[in-house]
């Protein structure tokens, strides 16, 4: 979600990115933009995303091959965190130890 306040975002995309919504009327509390769909509630066709900076090294050149097998899970402790407020479910919780468990 961007701008606006939790369930009433200038612009929210599901995290399936099928479904989203822009509750911007009059306009955004945060951007001040007009609301962003002809309806208010919509279901998406297509998504395009972009990136800006630098491509990230591979793993081999940087030298954190074991790193690179971590789950973003364990390195950011906030991902998490924000995972667990909005209510997803974290599918590969206890993963990592089975694999340790296997090596």
């Amino acid at each position: 979600g961007m701008g606006g306040q939790h369930d009433y975002f200038g612009l929210w995309l599901d995290g399936d990115f099928g479904q989203g919504h822009s509750r911007a009327r009059p306009k955004c509390t945060t951007y001040g933009s007009p609301q962003l769909s002809a309806d208010e509630d919509f279901t998406l066709d297509s998504v395009e995303v972009w990136a800006v900076g630098k491509p990230p090294q591979p793993a081999e050149v940087l030298g954190e091959e074991e790193e690179s097998k971590k789950s973003i899970l364990n390195v950011d402790p906030e991902v998490q965190a924000l995972m667990e407020l909005t209510g997803k479910t974290l599918h590969s919780e206890g993963f990592s130890e089975l694999e340790e468990d296997f090596d």
